[in-house]
């Protein structure tokens, strides 16, 4: 379904600022905006236009995953360098450093935390996905120990003792619960 006019203004101003009660610039009226704009965004047809406007802008702007991490990378790489504190000197007229050094953590743990969510390191998704592939692995390695006993047993290069080990531990229990 093709949006109209007023649609495809929306779309277009949503993108601005991802603020679906900005429906006003659309040219809806202020009094209903949030709520058209919260309906709005519920539409397949509006929510593929707005997906089809997004992509073209990072295409246009030459942007991926690399260039975030990159410019993350740069980010995190200035914020700690070690910036010296500088002072006014009344005497000299001038800045000097005072010997002491600053960086910027905040900005460091932020970059740091952004790229640690990219990379999956805090998504307990994830972590659950690796607990599940290790409880497979587990499996996988129990059932070739299971196949390569029964190729022992086909073989004959081992003896079964099953039949007679279960046969014990019964005869074990039933002397156990007898009195």
């Amino acid at each position: 379904m093709k949006q109209n006019a007023r649609q495809e203004v929306f779309c277009k101003e949503f993108l601005i600022d991802l603020i679906a009660t900005q429906a006003i610039r659309a040219g809806y009226s202020e009094r209903t905006a949030r709520s058209q704009g919260q309906r709005l965004l519920t539409n397949v047809d509006i929510l593929a236009r707005v997906k089809e406007l997004k992509s073209k802008r990072v295409d246009e702007l030459e942007l991926d995953a690399y260039w975030v991490l990159k410019r993350l990378k740069d980010i995190s790489d200035r914020s700690m360098q070690a910036v010296p504190v500088m002072e006014y000197d009344q005497a000299e007229q001038c800045l000097v450093e005072t010997g002491e050094y600053e960086f910027d953590s905040t900005g460091a743990n932020k970059v740091t935390e952004l790229i640690g969510k990219h990379i999956g390191m805090f998504d307990p998704k994830l972590n659950r996905q690796l607990n599940m592939t290790e409880v497979q692995i587990a499996k996988v390695k129990a059932e070739t120990e299971f196949i390569e006993e029964r190729t022992k047993l086909i073989r004959g290069t081992t003896k079964d003792t099953g039949l007679l080990d279960a046969f014990l531990e019964g005869r074990k229990l039933y002397e156990q619960n007898k009195d």
